[in-house]
């Protein structure tokens, strides 16, 4: 991960902000810090071209109080934050190291800012994102399901629907391709940055796509879906669930297809994996709602992308 040495080259410490009456500092933590900045980020693990801040307290004890990640995508600049748990100061952090990001992403002439999750309407990261000129840029449904229900009903379907898939149809798992494969696909569905598909495409990347379980769905040579996913804990998210036969049957069958792949591959005696979570933007709700009802699951509350433009500070 680069956190530090060439990554832009531009006179950040000129931005950082200094020592305040409520002894709160924002700065670029040192190379012998890097190791407890990065630890607050450790159920998120960060993009490798991350940069962080940490929000510090000297008093009584020098101590991190929270940090924020911040990568460019392009002409967005995307950000994550975390805290210390427990922490008075968190709300005054977390606001420092917002602006803090917002005047680094100016200085190297970038035009938007967003946050790299989506986020729930109680998120507590919500009311700093708001006061800091940030809206909902698009919301997205989110449906659960058992993990181990919905691998039987999608192998007791496909067996159902075996004639009507078209022979013409494989399915193959993603680590047989590189990400390339299928980014001009997905790439309309605005599901996920293309260098993000790429950075969890990778073998080695900690909180990357399972990629035996995730595949693709090919029409001959031709890819017409995409199910990529990804573990944490006992749960898989489905980030990207594309399929596009210009067939809305097709479409169903699709589907189909494409978890009939995930469950044989996972097997049925493996029992680490209890959860299904599927996500569904504006295109798709209706149909994500109707998988997840087929696979017996339900719906959770949504959550939403936050963003904001650069071109103006806010307040």
């Amino acid at each position: 991960m680069i956190i530090s040495g060439a990554f832009y080259r531009i006179q950040l410490i000129r931005l950082v902000t200094g020592p305040d009456p409520s002894d709160l500092t924002v700065r670029e933590p040192s190379p012998t810090e890097i190791g407890r900045a990065l630890h607050l980020f450790r159920t998120d693990p960060l993009p490798r071209q991350a940069r962080v801040f940490v929000a510090v307290k000297t008093r009584p004890l020098e101590r991190f109080v929270a940090a924020a990640a911040w990568w460019p995508m392009g002409d967005t600049l995307g950000f994550r934050l975390a805290v210390q748990p427990g922490s008075a100061d968190r709300l005054a952090a977390s606001d420092r190291l917002v602006r803090q990001i917002a005047e680094c992403g100016r200085a190297l002439g970038i035009r938007n800012m967003r946050y790299a999750d989506l986020l729930l309407d109680n998120s507590e990261w919500v009311p700093t994102l708001k006061e800091n000129g940030f809206v909902i840029l698009h919301s997205e449904r989110f449906f659960e399901a058992s993990a181990r229900e919905s691998w039987a009903r999608t192998v007791e379907m496909a067996e159902r629907m075996r004639d009507k898939i078209p022979p013409s149809w494989h399915t193959e798992s993603i680590r047989q391709h590189p990400p390339e494969t299928i980014l001009d696909f997905i790439e309309p569905f605005h599901l996920m940055p293309a260098d993000e598909v790429r950075d969890r495409w990778r073998d080695d990347c900690p909180y990357g796509f399972e990629l035996d379980l995730s595949a693709i769905l090919f029409d001959g040579a031709r890819p017409v879906g995409a199910f990529l996913m990804r573990r944490k804990l006992d749960v898989l998210f489905v980030d990207v669930r594309v399929v596009q036969t210009g067939n809305q049957l097709l479409n169903s069958l699709g589907n189909v297809a494409l978890l009939r792949h995930s469950a044989l591959t996972y097997g049925s005696a493996r029992r680490d994996i209890n959860r299904l979570q599927f996500r569904g933007g504006e295109m798709e709700h209706r149909e994500t709602a109707n998988l997840a009802m087929r696979m017996g699951g339900n719906e959770l509350p949504p959550r939403h992308t936050f963003a904001r433009s650069l071109l103006h500070k806010s307040g």
